[in-house]
């Protein structure tokens, strides 16, 4: 089992202080992240109020010039909203300067809000997106100019500069969560899957995986031979009762900011209708004993959470847990606590 951590965070001005001490902190986290055996720090990508990062490979390059051995992931980079050239030259100069540490994790992104800011139609996600990933793909493996005639970029005798530093190519990881279409697309072209075992229909999640798993083989792949991440919250107390007062109350924190982003950011869009009509309804309403009960996070002491990552193997299948750290303004204090307890109590039952 692999452990990283990701950064989806929402910024509070009166909990975090000035967004230079935001995140130095969390570069902080991430320096101790590595000292403490964690495979891998994850940023995400997002344009909307204080939530997640508008530029993970700045942060990721920043965490890099910190770090030697932990691998920098994005969770994810939001391919139908940029151009695909311009994310293979970011990530590529990141896997080049951090000594061949990404992990680039790509998705769709789900907020309207971020699609009208760019002036892309939310139509033409689903399209944008893999067309995207063919682009970024071409020029990271292309040996010499290629061209390119899609229906959203062209490009002609085309040589790109610098080639990633892992060969074929950094690993892929494609995110499925609620869309049936984007777990089959990542299983038809073998990248590695990552979904989110945090919202309320693990029912409908672990379809999304045993999806996943059918296409790999239909395809030619080996199950095994993929990665299945699965991101939920954690915080590790020292007992049961300490880790909801101290961590619970942060995450409980963070569906609700989740559960009441405004009308602007939810779709309705046919290309989100597995959302129903927003991911954040999914949350509404939802008490802190609601996601405990539905085994929605990883809040506890380390014997509980130990119980709850051996049940997230047998019941998912995931060979790779990804936490969700620093959220609804948890002091940084509290957030290296329950790094250093997590890595010291729980993780030596899986290495």
């Amino acid at each position: 089992m692999k452990f990283g951590i990701l950064y989806n965070t929402d910024y509070y001005p009166e909990a975090h202080g000035s967004a230079s001490r935001y995140y130095n902190q969390i570069l902080e986290q991430a320096q101790f992240e590595e000292e403490l055996g964690f495979d891998a720090v994850w940023f995400g990508e997002h344009h909307y109020s204080g939530y997640s990062f508008g530029s993970p490979p700045v942060i990721a390059m920043a965490a890099a010039g910190r770090t030697k051995r932990i691998r920098l992931g994005t969770g994810v980079s939001l391919i139908p909203l940029n151009h695909p050239i311009r994310l293979a030259e970011e990530y590529a100069m990141l896997d080049v300067l951090s000594g061949g540490r990404l992990e680039y994790g790509i998705g769709r992104g789900f907020l309207k809000y971020s699609h009208q800011i760019f002036g892309v139609n939310e139509d033409e996600n689903h399209e944008r997106y893999h067309e995207g990933t063919d682009i970024i793909v071409k020029a990271w493996t292309s040996t010499g100019p290629f061209s390119y005639d899609g229906k959203f970029w062209q490009l002609q005798d085309y040589t790109f500069f610098p080639k990633p530093l892992q060969q074929p190519h950094p690993p892929i990881y494609a995110s499925a969560v609620l869309t049936p279409e984007s777990a089959i697309w990542a299983g038809r072209h073998g990248f590695h899957l990552s979904t989110g075992l945090f919202v309320p229909a693990r029912e409908k999640v672990k379809a999304i995986i045993d999806l996943y798993r059918q296409t790999l083989r239909e395809y030619g792949f080996t199950p095994e031979e993929r990665e299945i991440s699965g991101v939920f919250q954690m915080y590790c107390g020292a007992s049961n009762e300490q880790a909801r007062r101290e961590g619970g109350q942060y995450a409980l924190q963070y569906f609700k900011f989740f559960s009441t982003l405004d009308q602007r950011a939810l779709h309705t869009s046919k290309a989100f209708e597995h959302y129903g009509g927003g991911v954040s309804r999914v949350f509404a309403g939802k008490t802190y004993e609601d996601l405990e009960k539905a085994r929605l996070l990883m809040i506890g002491e380390p014997a509980f959470l130990i119980d709850q990552i051996k049940w997230a193997q047998e019941y998912y299948g995931v060979n790779y847990l990804i936490f969700e750290v620093a959220q609804g303004g948890e002091p940084h204090e509290l957030v290296m606590q329950s790094l250093k307890r997590f890595a010291e109590k729980v993780m030596p039952a899986f290495r």
